[in-house]
């Protein structure tokens, strides 16, 4: 199995790509973490390297994070845009070099804004999507995981703190409001499904051959600085006019997901008039690709393109 790291200048910025690949003739599959700034490169080729059989995998280490940290500059312009435009240059990269017409792209969480706004503006560089964890309006989407923690057996004070937190993210004290938020939802198991943290992921981390220490205290630093300059626009985001891609988009969402709302991402998907296909991946919250990895990895290595037309929905 072919497993390489490039490193690439795009846009003027350093950032890494592993590659994990099985027949360089499969195509590329192109990996968009989620966070903003939460990447996932040793996550993804522990659990996600099946994929290589169908596809070459590409699990891009976004600008400012993991191994493509650097700290941000006060002066420079960071949007959700400068993300998309830095995919376009990636992508251009790969088809030269794998000698391609068109990639895959999945994106989870964050990662699935890009990934959505990406097939917006460049549809034809794009073979198909997939959305996991996708996000569709971030409002509904804080709403209803702030619905899921008023309902939970928590106490009266810290429902009380969350009912009064500004999902506007604008006020003073916003970025202490944002960790207090999320913290409850992972708390109250509504994030990864049935824990209350995220320790078990940390492992995979300080193991990986190919993530150093330093790589690690830098990932918690990028993801940081990534939320700090990003999250404001992230609150503002609002697919749900969004009906018709001239690509296939493909959907798969945790049965139990609070962190991106399941619920929406299915009205999303009902409401898509070109073609689709929605995967409920049960006993699984916000991270289906790692909860259940080996039947993620089957559905997403045999899903059946062109999608057919009409209603494609799967419960595995």
């Amino acid at each position: 199995m072919k497993n390489i790291g490039k490193w690439y200048v795009i846009n003027g910025v350093k950032q890494y790509v592993q590659f994990i690949s099985e027949n360089v003739e499969n195509p590329v599959l192109i990996y968009l973490h989620g966070g903003s700034g939460d990447a996932a490169l040793p996550l993804v080729e522990h659990f996600n390297k099946e994929l290589a059989q169908k596809y070459t995998l590409a699990i891009w280490e976004q600008r400012g994070s993991g191994k493509s940290y650097y700290p941000f500059a006060k002066n420079e312009r960071m949007t959700i845009n400068t993300f998309v435009s830095d995919l376009k240059v990636l992508i251009e990269h790969l088809l030269t070099e794998w000698e391609k017409d068109n990639v895959c792209l999945m994106g989870h969480s964050w990662g699935s804004i890009i990934g959505l706004e990406f097939i917006k503006q460049y549809p034809e560089l794009v073979d198909y999507y997939i959305g996991v964890g996708q996000v569709v309006c971030s409002q509904r989407m804080f709403e209803d995981s702030r619905t899921y923690i008023l309902n939970q057996p928590v106490r009266p004070k810290i429902k009380q703190q969350i009912s009064a937190i500004d999902t506007s993210f604008n006020q003073k004290n916003w970025y202490t409001d944002l960790m207090f938020f999320m913290n409850q939802l992972i708390k109250t198991k509504g994030s990864l499904y049935n824990q209350k943290t995220y320790i078990s992921f940390y492992n995979y981390f300080i193991r990986s051959k190919n993530y150093s220490l330093m790589d690690c205290i830098n990932r918690l630093k990028g993801s940081k600085q990534s939320i700090e300059r990003l999250w404001q626009e992230v609150a503002t985001i609002d697919f749900t006019k969004d009906t018709k891609f001239e690509v296939p988009v493909i959907l798969i969402e945790g049965e139990y997901d609070y962190h991106a709302s399941n619920e929406l991402a299915f009205d999303f998907y009902q409401a898509i008039e070109s073609p689709k296909a929605y995967i409920c991946m049960k006993n699984t919250a916000h991270f289906p690709q790692w909860s259940r990895a080996e039947t993620f990895n089957q559905v997403v290595n045999t899903l059946e393109i062109p999608i057919k037309s009409g209603e494609n929905y799967l419960v595995v």
